[in-house]
């Protein structure tokens, strides 16, 4: 097997196991940070607590956060799958993908999971979290271009 084609077959792989865990997250039955749920703020809240944030203030900014940070992963896949593409469409593309996917999520959580809360704060934060997780692959293949350069190295793709 060449290391291109176990670097898919990873890559793949990574896919799947994402899509599953996302899947979890996103169709629970019920908040996946409240009773019966999966994660807990607790503890991030009562930091910021300390930190003299008031709770009407810090639990959105930890869920904001919370669903950029679960969709990092998602961008940073579409990036490395769409590789050889140019890297404006490949953040585009996963900021496009996350977008589309995340309306459709938050569309089955509102007719679905009566439980569940229906949110537009959490379309915004997915697609930035997805755009920010495409930048990392662009910005190493950046950073290890100019690298090289700075080297006298011979450029690479």
């Amino acid at each position: 097997m060449t290391s291109t084609a176990r670097s898919h077959g990873l890559l793949a792989a990574a896919a799947v196991l994402y899509a599953f865990a996302l899947s979890i997250v996103l169709f629970w039955p019920v908040h996946v940070d409240g009773d019966g749920g999966l994660i807990r703020f607790d503890g991030v809240l009562g930091w910021l607590g300390g930190l003299g944030v008031s709770p009407e203030a810090g639990y959105p900014l930890v869920e904001s956060v919370a669903n950029g940070v679960l969709f990092l992963p998602f961008g940073l896949l579409v990036a490395l799958a769409a590789e050889r593409w140019h890297p404006v469409l490949r953040v585009a593309t996963a900021a496009g993908l996350a977008l589309g996917f995340s309306i459709a999520a938050e569309t089955a959580q509102g007719l679905f999971l009566p439980d569940r809360t229906v949110d537009p704060r959490d379309v915004v934060a997915n697609t930035a979290g997805a755009a920010i997780g495409a930048l990392v692959p662009v910005l190493v293949t950046r950073a290890r271009r100019v690298a090289r350069v700075r080297s006298g190295a011979a450029p690479t793709r």
